[in-house]
């Protein structure tokens, strides 16, 4: 089972630390150990528009988080990390899509002020394709509850309403 989490990497913005120099930035997230990278930027554009993927083994787990670094670079320094944040994955998890204006912080995790990075999360699992299922007839096991087939696999007991009669003879309501 592959799942898919799509991060799509927008802009920056007051990241600047000395108004006179010319910075050229990048952004690399890592999830579970994997690193993505974009491309690096002129900071006067700040704006990416791109998307970076990873194809998962299995589920993502809603206390996971991306860890994001901006790098900056000019023509006299290598690049250097500027920014850090992370973004935790449980909404994304949950609903499948996720926009985040993340608070960035220095090196040694104080906020730097206005530093914001925006991105879209998007995340796919098996578990939320849209699968057309043929319809389900429930068994009847006792004229209080019925099971219903689980979409994690398994049964559910759903009670029924007192006043539906049931037929015994078929196993679905009437």
């Amino acid at each position: 089972m592959e799942s898919k989490l799509e991060v799509l990497v927008k802009s920056a913005t007051e990241l600047r630390n000395k108004p006179s120099q010319k910075l050229n930035l990048c952004v690399s997230i890592r999830l579970r150990g994997s690193a993505n990278q974009t491309r690096w930027i002129s900071e006067e554009t700040n704006e990416w528009n791109e998307t970076l993927t990873w194809k998962i083994r299995g589920l993502l787990d809603p206390s996971e988080a991306l860890d994001v670094e901006v790098f900056q670079k000019s023509m006299i320094m290598f690049s250097q990390l500027t920014a850090k944040t992370q973004i935790p994955l449980q909404a994304a998890v949950e609903t499948g899509f996720m926009t985040v204006e993340a608070t960035l912080q220095d090196q040694r995790g104080s906020v730097i002020p206005n530093a914001k990075l925006l991105v879209d999360v998007t995340y796919s699992s098996p578990m939320c394709d849209e699968v057309e299922a043929p319809p389900i007839k429930p068994t009847v096991r006792k004229k209080s509850w019925i099971n219903v087939p689980s979409l994690t696999g398994g049964f559910t007991k759903r009670t029924l309403p007192t006043s539906q009669p049931i037929d015994e003879s078929e196993g679905t309501e009437v």
